[in-house]
């Protein structure tokens, strides 16, 4: 319950709260297969645990391995779910005196956001397990992925190629040819020749007259 004081004292000030996002789009970020792999032996980790946690609470319930093992996954199926589209974001520079070690007694957005902090934390492994279904799905091209940029792999190829087709300051220059550059001074010296022989003439035909 919120005491007076918090209730007069909130009353302008209700933006210091935080916000419950919905996640309306899965959005998947194409990361290297030695990334997904480690968040891979992660998620299993976590689920390992939560198995061995659910499981034998359920036989002490009287509920026969296999049901235990299907609410157990049920469960986890729809605890992931519900991590990755349901994202309480608190305002963490309002959890109240010391960073949350003790109560403003002058508002209330501090116990909300105190509220929304453990609801993300305690969503956090699901959110996680849920995030890397999705990268490891990107990977195997079960699904569109976008670069690190925001872009698809067709945009992504298309900006490289038209980067490549335009001058980049910022890219280094690639090495000198040697047998371009002997062929480009051979060249040159060519035309030097032609341009001093065309000259000889040209004073041959001026004394000449």
């Amino acid at each position: 319950m919120f005491s007076f004081t918090e209730l007069q004292g909130q009353s302008s000030l209700l933006h210091k709260s935080g916000t419950v996002e919905i996640q309306t789009a899965v959005v998947a970020e194409r990361k290297p297969a030695w990334l997904v792999a480690l968040k891979l032996l992660g998620a299993l980790g976590m689920v390992a645990v939560g198995a061995a946690i659910a499981v034998p609470t359920l036989l002490q319930f009287k509920f026969p391995l296999w049901q235990a093992a299907a609410i157990t996954a049920v469960g986890m199926l729809v605890y992931t779910a519900i991590a990755y589209f349901i994202r309480p974001e608190p305002n963490t520079d309002n959890l109240g005196f010391g960073g949350g070690l003790a109560n403003d007694p002058f508002q209330y957005s501090d116990d909300v956001n105190r509220f929304l902090w453990k609801a993300h934390c305690m969503l956090g492994p699901g959110r996680f397990t849920a995030q890397t279904l999705i990268d490891l799905c990107a990977l195997l091209g079960l699904i569109g992925a976008v670069s690190q940029s925001g872009e698809t792999p067709a945009a992504a190829a298309r900006s490289d190629r038209d980067r490549g087709n335009s001058f980049d300051a910022t890219r280094p220059l690639a090495p000198l040819d040697p047998q371009q550059f002997a062929k480009s001074t051979a060249n040159a010296s060519y035309v030097a020749g032609q341009i001093q022989l065309d000259s000889q003439r040209f004073l041959s035909a001026s004394r000449s007259s």
